[in-house]
């Protein structure tokens, strides 16, 4: 069999593709939904401030971005992202939230959500850094 082997972009149809065939399989062999479920903030400009990307499959969330722009934190708007993410899983009888995290980033602040680590990779991405997986039950 000849083949070649090249780096795509995410932004690529390639990309799209190989994604949807993996879900295509999983949805296949497992009885269970599969859908993005993603939220966005805007100021009184309409700049986005704030989003959330998560995707949903079965009975878990998979947050794969939280992000607040630096001159919006400590107003609320990440605590009211992960109250809305909840509220969604809720409606779709989701049992589990899970992500990860950087030392860098805000371990604490899903700590203090009710999120409880069940694994790091340390010295990840580089010396004296800290990856954490978090998950939380609903």
């Amino acid at each position: 069999m000849n083949y070649q082997l090249e780096r795509v972009d995410s932004e690529s149809d390639e990309y799209g593709f190989v994604r949807n065939q993996l879900i295509a399989y999983n949805l296949k062999n497992v009885d269970a939904s599969y859908d993005f479920i993603n939220f966005i903030v805007k100021n009184e400009s309409q700049e986005i401030i704030g989003g959330l990307l998560s995707r949903q499959f079965g009975e878990g969330i998979f947050i794969e971005m939280l992000w607040v722009d630096e001159g919006s934190r400590k107003l609320g708007l990440g605590s009211r992202l992960l109250q809305e993410i909840e509220q969604a899983g809720r409606q779709q009888d989701v049992k589990l939230i899970y992500l990860d995290t950087f030392s860098f980033q805000a371990p604490d602040f899903y700590k203090k959500h009710g999120f409880e680590v069940f694994g790091t990779l340390e010295d990840f991405p580089v010396q004296g850094c800290t990856k954490y997986f978090l998950k939380k039950t609903l």
